[in-house]
């Protein structure tokens, strides 16, 4: 149990650790957790949490307001995965491409993963662990473009929003320079395997901040089958549209017949559409009189995952019809 506990207070600090229950002797400090991001992914409510304890600042787009712990089945839950990112892991070489900037603090970035990785990108949602070097702490990034592009190409998209950690760096590297990256982690939202169009005829994606491209991801690669769903809207928060990666293609995503809502947490003046929290623009601009036919797509910020699984949970939604990437 040694690597679980020191693995888990690396990342999330002994104070935090004591607030979810973990035992101060089960804590072993293995480094300074400072550039250890989850960039676009998104946790059970059970461990929301612990996302907030792993970075209580990260509060754009979601309410300000305490999550419930959830007894030691989250907390478990919670180890259990720090022990299996934990594990060794075979780094791959790979090369960045091209880099843009696509907002204010955020990078869209190409990387030649080369085809051993690329082969085990199979479902969209999925991501990797990137870093410069060996000293730092990987940054875990959601892949932007679709399973079947990256099987051509090897190259693999990606939005990461910089910071003073491992995230920050990679956003510094220059056209040409190395990385290492993992292999491809994670079940991926499985869409067509979990909610089928014939069972779940109305789909609610709710992104924001880079959790935009795991979404784009899955928009893209057609396992949404939109043609056979009643219908399908994307609530998209971000702070102005000074931070918006992918604005350029809501316009064709509202072509294939998803109503996009985006939803800014700080406006300009002349913005007349949703501002605020996500989840209070789903709450007012949709209804939830049929849960049995509703599926849930969440990627994004630390704790939206919590409060919006809340909501689908209290409007009786089926619990497995609330899919997560991580």
């Amino acid at each position: 149990m040694a690597t679980n506990f020191a693995s888990a207070t690396a990342m999330f600090g002994r104070q935090n650790l004591a607030k979810v229950g973990v035992p101060r002797g089960r804590m072993l400090t293995v480094g300074n957790a400072r550039g250890v991001r989850s960039s676009a992914l998104s946790f059970p409510s059970n461990c929301a949490s612990c996302k907030l304890a792993l970075n209580p600042a990260a509060r754009h787009h979601v309410a300000r307001r305490s999550l419930a712990f959830s007894g030691a089945k989250g907390r478990r839950w919670c180890v259990t995965q720090l022990s299996a990112q934990s594990q060794e892991i075979s780094w791959h070489s790979a090369s960045v491409q091209s880099k843009k900037k696509v907002g204010q603090d955020r990078y869209k970035l190409v990387l030649d993963v080369g085809q051993d990785v690329a082969k085990g990108y199979t479902v969209a949602g999925q991501y990797v662990q990137l870093r410069c070097d060996e000293s730092q702490k990987p940054a875990f990034i959601a892949i932007a473009n679709t399973p079947s592009e990256v099987g051509q190409s090897a190259l693999v998209e990606m939005v990461i929003k910089t910071n003073d950690g491992t995230a920050g760096a990679i956003c510094e590297l220059s056209e040409g320079a190395k990385l290492d990256c993992s292999p491809v982690m994670g079940k991926g939202f499985r869409v067509e395997e979990r909610a089928p169009a014939a069972t779940c005829p109305t789909v609610f994606l709710l992104a924001t901040g880079t959790g935009i491209a795991p979404i784009r991801a899955l928009i893209n690669s057609g396992e949404l089958d939109i043609a056979n769903r009643d219908s399908v809207a994307l609530y998209y928060g971000y702070r102005n549209e000074e931070y918006c990666a992918y604005g350029d293609e809501i316009d064709a995503w509202e072509k294939m017949g998803i109503k996009v809502v985006p939803v800014l947490s700080d406006p300009a003046g002349s913005w007349s559409g949703a501002s605020g929290y996500v989840q209070d623009a789903f709450k007012a601009g949709e209804s939830l009189d049929k849960p049995q036919g509703v599926v849930a797509v969440i990627a994004g910020q630390y704790d939206i995952a919590g409060i919006v699984t809340e909501s689908f949970k209290e409007a009786k939604v089926p619990d497995d019809r609330v899919l997560l990437n991580f």
